[in-house]
């Protein structure tokens, strides 16, 4: 597996979290509503999932505007399924106690993302 970096940016000013595999460019986007804010999952021309967008960003993550993002390291792994994958997504900084993280499962068509 191939190790990409992952670039962070952080909109105070309109709340907005970005996390994205730095050498992939983004074909397709796929909105998603929650109550507590939405997110935005990107794919690449390959089809696969290359990057994620949280609106709202502090009611996801308390603790963001806490973090120094120009210092802040970030890992995305996902696994697909048949019709699934699954996003499991961190973001470390040294002035927190705990990284923030968590896993996303969304529903997932490689084909129909390749149409687009």
């Amino acid at each position: 597996m191939v190790k990409e970096d992952i670039l962070i940016d952080y909109d105070e000013e309109e709340d907005l979290l970005a996390l994205s595999f730095a050498s992939q460019k983004v074909k397709f986007s796929f909105y998603i509503e929650l109550p507590n804010g939405d997110f935005i999952i990107n794919y690449g021309f390959d089809g696969r999932i290359v990057g994620l967008e949280f609106s709202n960003a502090s009611s996801f993550f308390p603790k963001i505007k806490d973090i120094n993002i120009d210092k802040a390291k970030a890992k995305i792994n996902v696994k697909y399924g048949r019709g699934w994958a699954q996003i499991f997504y961190c973001i470390i900084a040294e002035n927190i106690q705990q990284n923030i993280q968590g896993i996303i499962p969304v529903p997932y068509n490689r084909e129909m993302i390749l149409e687009k």
